[in-house]
């Protein structure tokens, strides 16, 4: 008989927050444009509970069944599936200013405050990052000036193989470390971490970033739900604020001792075919005195971009080599790799 009255709040609740769910839709459909047909889901939860693990099958039966764009609902996030190649077109190319903008993730947001490449809104600050990613991260003459510090990296992977003979060698691990060992070169020189430090350091760092990246590839309930973020139910956002100050300290380390190198008249670069030139920790650094205010960075902003700078490669590198395919989601822009899809928030205001 006690918990005849817990039962019955529960009914009340139960139907009391159905009736909201089904006014704000009722509200939003007539407020959005009409959109493209899409499966149902259930209330509150939206389609999140039939979500396969191998996302983009399910996606391809679906496109079967409702067309090459459809409709999602995630929690109280609305995506859209686009899958032609021509709508794929529109959204990457032809009409990619509508579609920058999205919402970061809870863990993007306390790993790089959202100032970063990835999360920065779309304007002059954002443009100004992809020309210095683009020019000074990607460029032909940049990965050619590096050919000494890959080939370095890959020479010693092959030694650390050769020793090994006989045991088990785990490929994925390295070529992982391999390739993060290649960017840390790129980003802030050789010269910065050398001998037993650099191996400490190199390992401690490598834990630190598979880990930013297992958070954030994790399905966080409060980015399909934010009313419910405060609570950090998946204690993700524990974990990252327990993270990142272990990348504060070694980017700061990085940074200090780049500063006193410039204080010192000296600039710190790499030789490659007779060439010197700086890394990416000292162009970044140069901007900082910009006066120019749309070319000035903060320190901030300098750490922000480095750890996505690595995690961008990382995660390609993961994609390419150790999986086979993305197996996360989140309701930020995503791109499925290996199958022409994309998964894409569009902005709901009202």
């Amino acid at each position: 008989m006690d918990l005849l009255p817990l039962a019955v709040f529960s009914v009340i609740f139960l139907l009391v927050s159905a009736f909201w769910y089904s006014r704000i839709l009722n509200n939003l459909r007539k407020e959005l444009p009409p959109l493209p047909p899409g499966p149902r889901g259930l209330p509150i939860l939206g389609y999140l509970p039939f979500l396969d693990r191998n996302l983009h099958h399910q996606f391809a039966i679906l496109a079967r069944k409702y067309g090459p764009i459809y409709k999602l609902w995630l929690g109280s996030k609305l995506c859209i599936v686009v899958t032609s190649p021509s709508l794929i077109k529109q959204v990457v190319r032809d009409q990619d200013t509508v579609f920058a903008n999205r919402d970061p993730t809870i863990a993007a947001l306390l790993g790089t405050g959202g100032v970063d490449i990835i999360n920065s809104p779309y304007g002059p600050y954002w443009r100004n990052l992809r020309k210095l990613f683009a020019r000074e991260m990607l460029s032909n003459a940049n990965l050619d000036a590096s050919y000494v510090l890959r080939r370095n990296e890959v020479r010693r992977a092959i030694r650390n193989v050769h020793e090994k003979v006989g045991t088990g060698v785990d490929i994925g691990e390295l070529i992982f470390v391999t390739e993060l060992n290649v960017v840390l070169s790129l980003l802030w020189g050789s010269g910065t971490f050398e001998g037993e430090k650099r191996d400490m350091i190199g390992a401690e760092f490598r834990e630190k970033v598979s880990k930013f990246i297992e958070l954030l590839e994790k399905p966080n309930l409060s980015d399909f739900f934010p009313v419910l973020a405060k609570f950090d139910f998946q204690g993700i956002v524990k974990e990252m604020k327990g993270l990142m100050p272990s990348f504060d300290e070694i980017l700061d380390y990085v940074i200090n001792d780049r500063l006193k190198i410039m204080d010192s008249g000296q600039v710190e670069g790499e030789v490659s075919g007779g060439k010197r030139g700086k890394d990416f920790v000292q162009i970044l650094l140069d901007l900082k005195e910009q006066k120019v205010a749309e070319e000035s960075m903060t320190l901030t902003q300098i750490k922000a971009l480095l750890i996505v700078s690595i995690f961008h490669v990382l995660v390609e590198i993961k994609l390419a080599n150790i999986v086979p395919f993305v197996q996360f989601l989140s309701p930020s822009f995503i791109v499925l790799k290996y199958n022409p899809m994309f998964l894409i928030q569009t902005s709901i205001n009202g």
